[in-house]
């Protein structure tokens, strides 16, 4: 057996019942909100379910890998783990196919790679390494190495035009920053740089069109209700007329006649919403609520600072994930192509949150001594 029964019976159970609950609740949804649709389905109403099911048991071979590896290996093989994920962001440059406007994927015969989900565990784990070796980040200074390694892989990713993606490292890297014992104050002085200088230079100088009018339909979709403010104004409305209990489970009429675009990707929250309800929503989000809190109680338990800034890096990109995506189907956060784990249909999405959540188990298993 590949791992140690006594490694496996300290297994977070929770959280991976937890995981559990929220893949096979996605995977309910995205046969609701695709099963009427003959144009992706080409009439096999199982087929996305399929395709999350088999992404599904990928990334559950690839946790069992993982989980026999003892995750101080990842501390060790950090740059070269880190060099690997750069690699695969510039491949997309050669070998990537664009959608949508984007160019962030691979295809390889039938299966398509989003190497961008991949690389964010890649970077994590380099960021996780190199600040647990710090034992002073007090000034500007200490922060310049850590910016640089979030900084190239956050390029590469903009350059595939892609800002969502590449956005999520930015509050990731000031949670694992805070973690590692950074000063609090200096942390909310370049945020505050960040959001009053850099933000407001980068969207009149850097950003492109289409990028600055998803910020501006933002504060009123009406402004283009046609084009950029349409997602969010059908997503609004699918998740207003799902009321306190929804309308039944497969009676999303904004997925089945097709107002709401990438229900089954992007917009799946506003499906749930619809379908079942505030509270079909809230369970929907409890249940990642509570992976998330599972995830930051794993840090506090860790052995070491390196295994504590791991569980923190990769559970606060969940985390960023969430509050992105069920932030724009509501309208309170700006549209962006940022998937929901566990429920978004994307098998890219779904394999890289199950083997950070391996690695977060991994963590957990290793946080005391097995006495042989």
């Amino acid at each position: 057996m590949l791992i140690d029964r006594r490694l496996l019976s300290n297994l977070d159970h929770a959280l991976l019942v937890a995981v559990v609950i929220a893949v096979l609740f996605g995977c309910a949804m995205i046969y609701s909100a695709t099963r009427w649709n003959t144009r992706l389905t080409a009439g096999n109403p199982l087929l996305y379910v399929k395709k999350q099911l088999a992404a599904a048991a990928l990334g559950a071979a690839a946790s069992l890998v993982v989980l026999s590896v003892d995750y101080h290996y990842l501390e060790r093989f950090a740059k070269w783990i880190y060099l690997a994920s750069l690699l695969l962001l510039a491949s997309v440059f050669v070998f990537g196919k664009r959608t949508k406007g984007a160019i962030g994927w691979i295809k390889i015969g039938p299966v398509a790679i989003q190497p961008c989900e991949y690389a964010k565990i890649g970077v994590v784990i380099a960021l996780a390494a190199y600040l647990a070796q710090q034992d002073d980040l007090s000034d500007l200074r200490s922060f310049i190495v850590p910016a640089l390694i979030v900084a190239a892989p956050m390029a590469l990713v903009v350059a595939q035009n892609d800002l969502g993606s590449a956005l999520v490292l930015a509050p990731v890297f000031f949670a694992m920053m805070y973690a590692a014992g950074a000063d609090a104050k200096l942390l909310l002085a370049i945020v505050g740089v960040i959001l009053l200088v850099i933000a407001p230079f980068s969207y009149f100088f850097l950003l492109q069109t289409h990028q600055q009018m998803r910020i501006k339909v933002f504060f009123n979709p009406g402004l283009d209700p046609r084009g950029y403010g349409y997602n969010v104004m059908q997503s609004v409305i699918a998740i207003g007329s799902g009321g306190l209990l929804g309308k039944g489970y497969g009676q999303s009429t904004q997925a089945r006649l097709n107002f709401l675009p990438e229900h089954h990707t992007d917009f799946i929250f506003s499906v749930i919403a619809e379908e079942l309800g505030f509270f079909g929503a809230t369970a929907a989000l409890a249940v990642l609520f509570f992976i998330v809190h599972r995830g930051y109680s794993v840090a506090q338990e860790a052995r070491d600072k390196f295994g504590a800034l791991l569980a923190v890096g990769l559970t606060s990109v969940m985390l960023v994930h969430i509050f992105v995506n069920a932030g724009m189907t509501m309208n309170v956060s700006p549209c962006t192509g940022i998937p929901l784990p566990f429920f978004s249909a994307g098998g890219s999405a779904l394999m890289a949150m199950t083997i950070s959540i391996a690695i977060v188990q991994n963590v957990y298993m290793r946080r005391k001594k097995i006495i042989f």
